[in-house]
């Protein structure tokens, strides 16, 4: 069995150029919760893959902390506004002792990815649309991250942390 969350970066501020936006105030109040959410609800993944735009390495020092862990990273350039075709190469690739692993990238390479992957995602706007610092969380009936294929992963949690902690004051 293998896990996937496919993590949205945390929401942008300004910056010289778009591959060096770090994260709004939002968007780190948004990684941390959700890095606590994580931790608390023990659903951590054991590796991740980061594109190494600013947000995006932000998004992950903010998820981590928010979760008082260290989660082996690697960072990829290739991985900035990626298609979902190449994350999906990147997922191939993982030495199969990961079994939970996390991708952290852009749209809309995250949303299409989630798309292709999931059995029967949800089609409401919102989750189409897949907002800033949302995760999805997908389950694969798999021994080797090579045997991913579209349409087989099942959903396991779909996370918004801008949402929840509205809902869910103090949470």
């Amino acid at each position: 069995m293998k896990r996937l969350f496919l993590l949205r970066h945390a929401k942008a501020g300004f910056g010289t150029s778009d591959v060096n936006r770090p994260l709004a105030n939002r968007g780190g109040k948004d990684a941390l919760w959700l890095g606590e959410y994580l931790k608390k609800s023990d659903l951590m993944p054991d590796h991740i893959l980061c594109s190494s735009a600013v947000r995006a390495q932000e998004t992950r020092s903010q998820l981590l902390e928010g979760a008082q862990s260290e989660i082996a990273t690697i960072f990829h350039d290739d991985l900035y506004l990626a298609p979902a075709e190449q994350m999906a190469r990147k997922l191939h690739s993982l030495k199969n002792t990961i079994t939970a692993a996390m991708i952290i990238g852009h749209n809309p390479g995250i949303s299409l990815l989630f798309q292709m992957l999931a059995h029967n995602p949800p089609q409401e706007q919102l989750y189409l649309k897949y907002p800033t610092c949302m995760v999805t969380i997908l389950d694969f009936n798999v021994q080797d991250w090579a045997d991913l294929k579209s349409n087989m992963g099942q959903l396991f949690d779909l996370i918004v942390p801008h949402d929840r902690q509205e809902s869910n004051p103090g949470a």
